[in-house]
């Protein structure tokens, strides 16, 4: 468990890809990616899943200590947050001690899954890395 400005801190750290520069957005996509603080001191997983069936369909997750859920971003599934308000899509989880990845807010609709990709890579300091088999 991560205290809340750990958290903040770890999430606006400048990172890196620690080995592949490149991420595949293709349809059925399930894949991780090491990330590291830029002067290599905290290590992270990026999280890329794209639908088989749904074109729209991504979340792109950034992991601490491989369980830790720091952010996510849910591109077309509703979300409902612990006071019971029901979000559409897509939606942005943030860590929030003591509930960690359970709260959402609402984000303004993307285009495709390159341009969620890079909202998501904005949103926890990481260069947006080329794409492989994304929309156009």
């Amino acid at each position: 468990m991560l205290e809340q400005w750990e958290a903040k801190q770890l999430i606006h750290l400048p990172k890196v890809y620690s080995h592949s520069l490149s991420v595949s957005l293709r349809q059925g996509a399930d894949e991780d990616y090491a990330v590291e603080s830029d002067d290599g001191t905290e290590h992270f997983i990026l999280d890329v899943l794209a639908s088989r069936r749904n074109r729209r369909k991504a979340r792109f997750q950034l992991r601490y200590r491989r369980s830790i859920v720091l952010v996510r971003l849910c591109t077309a599934v509703t979300h409902g947050n612990p006071d019971g308000i029901v979000l559409g899509f897509p939606h942005l989880h943030t860590y929030r001690e003591p509930d960690h990845d359970k709260w959402a807010k609402q984000v303004d609709p993307f285009n495709n899954l390159e341009e969620a990709l890079g909202y998501f890579c904005q949103q926890i300091n990481l260069p947006l890395p080329e794409i492989q088999g994304g929309l156009s």
